[in-house]
């Protein structure tokens, strides 16, 4: 987990590194080893990755850099030291600031305190000031420190590494700058918009992430937004934003779109404290607003690499039981096995995942960890509106097991140059196997490391290594991808249109040795251009009975949505037809079932949402020899 403290502190200052304005104090960059300014303990060296890691302990591409890799110094062996630069004189600078690039995953292997630390020193090195811990940061990442209080003094920078006593990983530095910075100089990150958030007629909010790297606060600054041939610009007062600190500045002058179709947004800033702004190279930031007709509801999809064999795994049970019993709304979890019998081969090497348990999350954030805050991490992250609402309905032959799901997308805005595509993955719940392949290696158990480890059924800590099949029972378990990994093309045009639903037909026959009646259809509309998952719906299998059944969304509109008392269904007929009404929640449980009659043209009818508990439902309603399905968020 990355450290909160690092956004708070500025990250990602590249800015501050090359303004020409600044005053460079010291620098350090490893190129050419150790600088005789820089004195060192000797658990500390000069190298690249590869003469510098382990097997456990795997630096990231970089080139030369300053480490201690604690792991190669095995267990009990301490690797505690210090590096530090040499007196920076700050008794005539106005400002001082310091960036440096860090690598500390802090493993805290069998309990011990793993620490990095940067401290500060102004007496000469006889008392240190901690400046930051380090703690989290999981990969090379650029870290912004003011040293505003230390202006006047002398002082000194040390970098600290503890193990703890344990055997650890370590922890890398890189590209040191301690420099005084100009009086006025701000830095617009970039912009917040929830591109797909934006219905029709209403205000948009435009947010600028705005970076102080003058050593002057910043009370007033002008920002100008321009969108659609409209320039406003406003002067923002009262922020007091200090030196190295970021902050998030709403437009006080919303946009709002007239139309269901993406705009540039251009935004610039200028002027801090009124004063001309000393670089103005990276005042300006680019972003797009779409206005919709309709708000559709995202849900996240976590592929979970896992497999038998894997004693880590344990926990990925955990999250992903967790994720589900918490998100229900929210959440979809596929479990994509390696190297044991429940592998589906184009899957596994879809995700291609390197590190056993790992997950790909909407194929966004790849190859990442497991655990249940990781999870909730992710999901908070990609919990954004979306352009695109997916719809599915599965239906399947009881005699001949052949499985029918009807696949639609229902677009928001217009789209224009898109490669969108449907994929659909059937999982099976409640997998298990006699064989030994089936059993569970389970690191977390008394008999291997004994960590506490608790969920999806089991108390993991108290369990064997392995857990015998006869007590594993393997869920959202992918059983066949129907489309392809990456979805089939065709089906959704380059250019669409607000409002247009796109729909695909997907057969399987399922085999024998399944259960059907655990098993899913989930449904992924994809964006074959970057990979992502751009939203996914998934529903259970229903017994068909009648498998003459025409699909026919069109025909039903279903408003508001998302709805809190009541929902109005709207209907268009060419004749007079018998419509039913079945309400599923999402885990595919019949919640509510109407008669609304015998219903002619045009007409609207009222159901009663006030009785649905909040969450995501599936509306299908039977329309004589046709069938129409819709998704209805309740709030």
């Amino acid at each position: 987990m990355r450290a909160a403290i690092l956004f708070i502190l500025a990250l990602f200052m590249l800015q501050a590194t090359n303004t020409t304005a600044q005053q460079v104090l010291f620098t350090a960059d490893f190129e050419n080893g150790l600088p005789d300014e820089i004195t060192a303990d000797d658990v500390w060296s000069v190298g690249n990755a590869g003469q510098l890691s382990s097997q456990f302990f795997a630096f990231p591409a970089h080139t030369n850099f300053i480490g201690v890799n604690d792991d190669a110094a095995g267990q009990g062996v301490s690797s505690d030291g210090r590096f530090l630069t040499p007196a920076i004189d700050l008794t005539m600078a106005e400002g001082a600031a310091m960036s440096f690039e860090a690598y500390f995953v802090n493993g805290d292997y069998q309990g011990a305190d793993e620490q990095g630390k940067v401290l500060v020193s102004s007496d000469g090195g006889e008392n240190w000031t901690e400046l930051v811990n380090l703690d989290g940061i999981d990969e090379w990442q650029q870290i912004f420190l003011p040293l505003t209080d230390y202006v006047g003094d002398t002082i000194q920078i040390a970098f600290e590494y503890v193990d703890g006593g344990g055997w650890n990983f370590g922890m890398g530095v890189d590209d040191i700058n301690i420099y005084a910075p100009p009086r006025n100089e701000v830095a617009l990150e970039r912009l917040i918009i929830d591109r797909f958030d934006n219905l029709v007629g209403e205000d948009a909010t435009i947010t600028s992430v705005v970076t102080n790297l003058g050593f002057e606060a910043v009370n007033t600054l002008e920002i100008t937004w321009m969108i659609d041939g409209q320039t406003v610009t406003e002067t923002i007062e009262g922020l007091n934003i200090p030196f190295g600190e970021t902050a998030e500045i709403e437009h006080p002058v919303p946009f709002a779109p007239s139309e269901a179709i993406t705009y540039d947004v251009s935004v610039s800033i200028a002027n801090p404290n009124g004063e001309t702004d000393s670089d103005e190279t990276n005042n300006t930031s680019d972003g797009l607003l779409s206005g919709v007709s309709f708000r559709p509801f995202k849900k996240v999809v976590f592929e979970e690499g896992t497999g038998t064999w894997c004693g880590w795994c344990s926990r990925g049970f955990v999250a992903m039981a967790d994720m589900k019993e918490n998100y229900p709304d929210k959440f979809i979890g596929i479990a994509v096995h390696n190297g044991d019998p429940m592998v589906l081969t184009e899957h596994d090497n879809g995700v291609n995942l390197n590190g056993y348990p790992g997950a790909n999350v909407d194929r966004v954030l790849n190859g990442v960890g497991v655990s249940t805050a990781l999870f909730e991490e992710f999901i908070e992250v990609l919990d954004v509106t979306p352009p695109v609402q997916a719809n599915v309905s599965a239906e399947i032959n009881g005699e001949t097991r052949e499985l029918t799901v009807n696949a639609s997308a229902e677009f928001a805005t217009r789209m224009e140059g898109i490669d969108y595509r449907m994929s659909v993955v059937i999982t099976e719940d409640s997998v298990s196997g006699t064989s030994s392949g089936y059993d569970q290696v389970n690191f977390y158990s008394f008999q291997s490391q004994n960590i506490p480890l608790v969920g999806a059924g089991l108390d993991w800590q108290a369990a064997p290594n392995p857990v015998p099949a006869s007590d594993m029972f393997y869920n959202e378990t992918s059983r066949a991808l129907l489309g392809g990994y990456n979805g089939v093309s065709g089906v959704i045009p380059a250019n669409v249109e607000a409002g247009q639903v796109f729909e695909n037909t997907f057969t399987y026959t399922v085999p024998n040795n399944y259960n059907w009646e655990q098993m899913h259809a989930v449904l992924l509309v994809l964006d074959n251009e970057t990979g992502a998952i751009m939203n996914a719906e998934t529903t259970t299998f229903e017994l068909a009975v009648n498998t003459t059944d025409v699909f026919a969304n069109e025909l039903v509109e279903v408003f508001p949505n998302p709805a809190k008392d009541w929902v109005n269904i709207s209907l268009n007929l060419d004749g007079a037809t018998s419509v039913d009404l079945t309400v599923f929640n999402a885990m595919g449980q019949t919640v509510a079932t109407q008669y609304l009659g015998t219903l002619n043209g045009e007409v609207s009818v009222p159901f009663d949402a006030s009785r649905l508990t909040a969450g995501a439902y599936t509306f299908r309603l039977n329309l004589g020899n046709q069938v129409a399905v819709k998704q209805v968020i309740v709030e």
